[in-house]
């Protein structure tokens, strides 16, 4: 490690260096948070000569894509310091390295061009932001246009004749003033330390902002590694994943690339030689992409039509590796019957890694796909048996909840608004709706249940809960079942698609309870014959 004071024309010599990508800062921390108003205060804060830290930068020893020039230089990170540097780029119309959209940049040099009052002596400056007062008052200027100026003596003459501005001597001074925000000293610490230390460093330096994951790193490492990989392949799969409604979190995708690539769960475990450019991580990288394409398309045919719909991302991973790792003989109705039971588990919450390094060695060591499944599921303490009480709990427990909407969709059950619609449909074309995210309508409305003083922590039960496409109409939550029904025709069909009992009398608050008990049972069965019916179809073999 090593420290150096410097002064802020110093730092914008960095950021000169930045356009030739000696300086930059990793993927997850490119976006650029400061407001305006903070960015003004910053100037305000040199100008006055107030401390505003040190920058702490991160000597990589890994090579650095080439630049645009050709250039291929030892790359320095940004730790700390990030919003700072750039509102200095910002500061002084320095376009940083990692800035890629020419327009926002253009866009964001008039958003946060800090003005100066040069009408005010040198010494009680005041520093604004553009308005349209200001943009018509001579006495404002741009802080820019006088850090870049190449004279200050011909700006202070140009100034002086302006209305309202005080003579050529007090002009000259003030932009004097202004100009030795150049010259303020700051420390600069370049450190050296491992890839393992870093997300440490960046976690305890940033404790009230996003918490940094070693995944992040790992992926800032890639984009040194491989120019453009992150931005054209790794980001562009998520984008396309996130178009059709499956929003995946970019570490479940590069612990995916670790696993299937390396078989590792920490991603510590992986050599920095497997994320460089290579037929071994393109290889790892083609499978990945054909899995997940393979299991996102297999979980829209079953009715999980967005992400939003699953408790646990992390359990995607090992359905991933096991589909990577056994492609001839993968059936994806038995890996999904797994796959919910890990859910209702919680098999990969709490020490996810641990949990995960574990299942992946037991699918290595297994000879085939079925033998893989049956071990994991030896691993697992949750019952493939629904019980009554399950669909009794508040309908915010996401995995009984998931299950509640799989029957339904696998049930067929169509729209209550739009009775010719099945739920999870397009009502323009009546075609699979990718990115839906269920209605959760109340049954026995909220207001009416509570106006009948009945039982709080029974008002949101599952077994009140049915699933639309759309919000229902406003009208239903103020009228009892038997009313809203009536009035808008819905079909006795319908409530037998989602497992409402449909006993004369039954749809009134008085039955509230027994309602929810009767339902309940069905629930409970249609689950339970949901798990089965997935067993079944993977013992019949085929590949889904």
């Amino acid at each position: 490690m090593k420290d150096q004071r410097l002064e802020i024309k110093d730092i914008v010599k960095h950021i000169d260096d930045a356009t030739l990508g000696k300086l930059d800062v990793p993927e997850f921390q490119r976006k650029f948070v400061w407001t305006p108003e903070k960015t003004k205060k910053f100037v305000d804060s040199l100008w006055r000569g107030y401390p505003v830290g040190a920058f702490l930068l991160w000597e990589s020893t890994y090579d650095s894509p080439k630049t645009a020039l050709g250039v291929q230089a030892q790359k320095q990170w940004i730790v700390d310091g990030q919003q700072r540097i750039t509102s200095l780029a910002l500061l002084f119309g320095k376009k940083p390295y990692w800035w890629g959209d020419t327009t926002e940049w253009n866009r964001s040099l008039k958003k946060f061009d800090v003005l100066v009052n040069v009408s005010l002596p040198s010494n009680a400056l005041e520093f604004g932001l553009p308005n349209p007062v200001r943009k018509n008052s001579p006495e404002w200027v741009s802080v820019r246009s006088i850090l870049a100026s190449p004279s200050l003596t011909e700006l202070a003459e140009q100034l002086s004749k302006r209305d309202g501005c005080p003579s050529f001597v007090a002009v000259h001074e003030t932009l004097q003033s202004v100009r030795k925000i150049e010259s303020f000293p700051i420390f600069e610490i370049i450190i050296d330390h491992d890839l393992e230390d870093v997300a440490e460093i960046f976690s305890r330096l940033n404790t009230a902002g996003t918490k940094i994951k070693e995944s992040d790193v790992i992926i800032a490492l890639v984009a040194a590694k491989q120019a453009g990989w992150v931005r054209e392949e790794f980001d562009q799969f998520l984008k396309d994943l996130d178009e059709k409604g499956f929003e995946l979190d970019p570490s479940v995708l590069i612990r995916t690339l670790a696993v299937i690539g390396k078989g590792a769960a920490k991603l510590k475990e992986i050599s920095s030689d497997f994320w460089d450019s290579s037929r071994e991580f393109d290889k790892a990288w083609r499978s990945v992409k054909e899995s997940i394409t393979f299991v996102h398309r297999n979980l829209v045919s079953h009715g999980v039509l967005s992400s939003d719909l699953l408790p646990a991302h992390n359990a995607l991973i090992p359905l991933f590796f096991l589909h990577a790792h056994f492609k001839r003989e993968f059936n994806f109705d038995r890996g999904f019957r797994w796959f919910l039971l890990a859910i209702g588990d919680g098999r990969y919450s709490g020490s996810a890694a641990t949990t995960l390094r574990f299942d992946i060695k037991l699918v290595e060591s297994s000879k085939s796909f079925d033998e893989a499944v049956v071990t994991l599921e030896k691993q697992l303490r949750i019952e493939a048996e629904f019980k009554p009480e399950d669909f009794q709990r508040d309908y915010r427990e996401d995995f009984y909840r998931l299950m509640l909407y799989l029957c339904a969709f696998q049930r067929e059950a169509k729209d209550w608004m739009y009775q010719e619609i099945r739920v999870g449909f397009d009502r323009a074309d009546n075609q699979l709706n990718e990115g839906f995210k269920p209605e959760w309508h109340h049954f026995f409305p909220k207001k009416v249940l509570r106006k009948a003083d009945a039982d709080d922590t029974k008002i949101n039960s599952l077994a009140n809960i049915v699933v639309l496409n759309e919000k229902a109409n406003r009208s239903f939550s103020s009228k009892e079942p038997q009313q809203y029904l009536k009035e808008f025709k819905v079909n006795v069909e319908r409530l037998k698609e989602q497992f409402v009992p449909t006993q004369s009398g039954l749809w009134e608050v008085a039955k509230y309870e027994e309602v929810l008990d009767a339902r309940s049972k069905l629930l409970a069965q249609a689950a339970t014959d949901l798990l089965k019916e997935l067993a079944d179809k993977g013992r019949d073999g085929g590949k889904s």
